[in-house]
């Protein structure tokens, strides 16, 4: 079966392999005109990545080789550079009494109860000073099209699914954290780049708009959700509801995972979907401990383990500071996704 993306620029045919000859590889691989433009690298290191390409999938045919080479510079020019510092990592408390909804939570100096109830077993509630060096992260989670790229490329079977435009702009699932470790690695390898996945604190700290005490990774740290509203007080302590607007809305509905990666407004960075998409994967070995004693410069989580740490998705409760066990499944779950970072301490640039 033929899968055909739909974009602007060219309509490419996802097919195996073994369609390419010797001399159309040959051509690829000596062609000094780059056949994607890049809005952050010259066209040199273009066409040295597309060379790059060619010679390591030589039997992948032309249009294959195309789409690879979309998805690589797509990933370069969709890193957004953010700039180190230091911030208190963890639960940093929430208000004890409100009086407003826990979507429209603001913190105070003083707040003293746990934001999530499983901070303490998490370890999340032990708040310690972490200084971060430069880094880039992915404006976008994975997404399905991304994803076939590299399952194509090295003759994997496609993730089960719908096939169309739409579905293909969508966060890819993810079985385990090895197949998103291996994707993030394997963009290095084509760019020369060192991608891969982000640590947990340089995820929490783009999640909080620079590790500032902010619940939502949102456009201005709230929750507005699709189709829901606000309670409003009234002099005699009666309640009512006022709907969002639409013009409003910067989350999705309860539980729907379906959405474009772009659905939404993005956090103050540029980012998207940090609390408002699947739970993602970070480079991380989970311990519930290890808050006690991570070292405060660019950690990068216990040397061993048995489980990786998910940080982000969906929910009714904050979840810029929570982190989850991560469970390798036999299925492909929506709800697990994740993308990725770039480890060096300057931005790419034209």
């Amino acid at each position: 079966m033929t899968l055909f993306r739909t974009f602007p620029t060219v309509k490419i045919s996802l097919t195996r392999f073994a369609l390419a000859t010797p001399l159309l590889v040959s051509l690829m691989a000596c062609s000094q005109t780059p056949s994607v433009e890049s809005k952050v690298i010259d066209d040199s290191k273009v066409v040295e990545i597309q060379k790059t390409i060619a010679e390591k999938y030589p039997n992948a045919d032309a249009e294959l080789q195309q789409h690879i080479l979309d998805v690589a510079i797509k990933a370069i020019d969709n890193m957004v550079f953010i700039e180190g510092g230091s911030f208190m990592m963890g639960d940093f408390g929430m208000p004890c009494n409100m009086d407003v909804d826990i979507n429209l939570a603001k913190w105070e100096p003083g707040a003293s109860c746990m934001s999530f109830l499983t901070s303490a077993e998490k370890g999340a509630n032990h708040l310690h000073k972490v200084t971060l060096s430069n880094y880039s992260l992915a404006k976008f989670e994975t997404t399905y099209y991304d994803m076939n790229a590299y399952r194509l490329a090295h003759e994997l079977p496609l993730i089960k699914t719908r096939f169309n435009a739409k579905r293909l702009k969508r966060a890819t699932p993810v079985k385990n954290w090895q197949q998103a470790k291996d994707y993030c690695t394997w963009l290095g390898e084509l760019t020369g780049y060192p991608f891969d996945l982000p640590t947990e604190a340089q995820w929490e700290y783009a999640a909080r708009n620079r590790g500032k005490n902010i619940y939502y990774a949102t456009d201005d740290g709230e929750v507005r959700p699709k189709e829901s509203g606000r309670y409003i007080k009234r002099p005699d302590g009666s309640t009512y509801k006022k709907e969002w607007q639409p013009e409003e809305w910067n989350y999705p509905t309860p539980d729907d995972y379906h959405n474009n990666v772009d659905s939404w407004p993005p956090n103050p960075l540029g980012i998207y979907a940090l609390s408002s998409g699947p739970k993602e994967w970070v480079n991380d070995w989970y311990s519930a401990d290890y808050y006690q004693h991570s070292p405060q410069h660019d950690p990068q989580g216990p040397k061993t383990g048995k489980h990786k740490v998910q940080r982000g998705g969906q929910g009714n409760r904050p979840v810029v500071m929570n982190r989850f066990i991560g469970e390798n499944t036999n299925e492909y779950y929506v709800t697990y996704g994740f993308r990725c970072g770039l480890q060096q301490t300057t931005p790419l640039h034209n």
